[in-house]
């Protein structure tokens, strides 16, 4: 079983992810949550990771996190979300009992991982402002991280501005600093999680019959589907789900390759985006692992079983 704290901005996807992790405790032992402003502010963020980890039955340690980015205003994605970021249901009124361990993200993080007695891995499903200023602030505690498994980014399209993915376009100057930290990361981006992640509105609207869990999931599918079909997507994809399953069930993703990354920071309509070096000759310093294939049926099947498995 390995250590595991996610970085993440629920945000609807993010809470399908979180769920699905949650669901797998045999696999990954969630040690921690931090937040991290994104999908909306900071306080609707954290309040929704309150009602995730209340309705799930978990007590993992919960610490806020930085609510804008490292250089510019933040910019959300209420317009996807909701207003709250994870519109669609109506949580239990309980979770406003739920203690914040930390409202230092980034210390929490430091002491957390430092003091663990193995290595830790972070799936990182947000804007990575708290991951790169706790590399920035606390270089050594790189020894003491395993891998991070990150959504964000993409290869190919952008779905901000044409060439920046949202978590990207949000703080680039983040994203920057994680992907040349020299520490191993595996990439989710919209290269896989557009084209190849995703479910139908069938399948969505199957997930209501999973139990309990399953209702709620659907719920905020349902409203986060509604959302991406004024957008033009036909296909929904489930982007933070993929970092969570890259971790957990590995094998389910066909095909990868490792490239070093650039991240632009230009003002312009290039801002967040991330080029890979495909040149043969490229260097081969901080090279990420690039996920470029899923099989599709398995995956939307393991989040199927992940969901179902809460009513056992």
């Amino acid at each position: 079983m390995t250590k595991v704290i996610m970085d993440c901005d629920p945000g609807i996807d993010d809470a399908i992810a979180l769920t699905v992790l949650l669901a797998h405790p045999e696999k990954a032992d969630l040690i921690g949550v931090t937040t991290v402003g994104g999908n909306v502010q900071l306080d609707y963020v954290t309040a929704n990771a309150k009602k995730l980890l209340t309705f799930l039955g978990s007590d993992a340690e919960l610490a806020s996190g930085q609510a804008t980015p490292l250089v510019k205003e933040i910019e959300t994605a209420s317009q996807v979300h909701g207003k709250t970021g994870m519109d669609g249901y109506d949580f239990p009124e309980d979770s406003k009992n739920y203690q914040l361990t930390s409202n230092n993200a980034v210390t929490y993080l430091y002491d957390r991982i430092s003091n663990c007695d193995e290595k830790v891995n972070i799936v990182a499903t947000a804007p990575l402002t708290n991951i790169a200023l706790l590399l920035k602030v606390f270089p050594e505690v790189k020894k003491n991280i395993e891998h991070i498994y990150v959504m964000g980014g993409s290869t190919l399209q952008g779905n901000i501005t044409l060439a920046a993915e949202f978590n990207a376009y949000v703080d680039p100057e983040a994203a920057k600093i994680v992907f040349e930290s020299g520490l191993p990361i595996t990439l989710s981006g919209l290269n896989l999680t557009e084209n190849k992640a995703y479910m139908t509105m069938k399948e969505i609207d199957h997930i209501k019959d999973l139990g309990h869990v399953g209702v709620m999931a659907s719920s905020i599918m349902e409203f986060y589907s509604a959302a991406e079909l004024r957008n033009g997507h036909t296909k929904i994809p489930v982007h933070d789900a993929c970092a969570v399953i890259s971790l957990i069930a590995p094998e389910l993703f066909t095909k990868s390759e490792e490239y070093p990354i650039t991240v632009s920071l230009t003002n312009d309509e290039f801002r967040g985006m991330t080029y890979p070096d495909r040149r043969v000759y490229a260097s081969k310093e901080n090279n990420i692992k690039v996920l470029e294939d899923v099989d599709r049926e398995a995956f939307v099947k393991y989040i199927f079983d992940s969901l179902q498995s809460y009513e056992k």
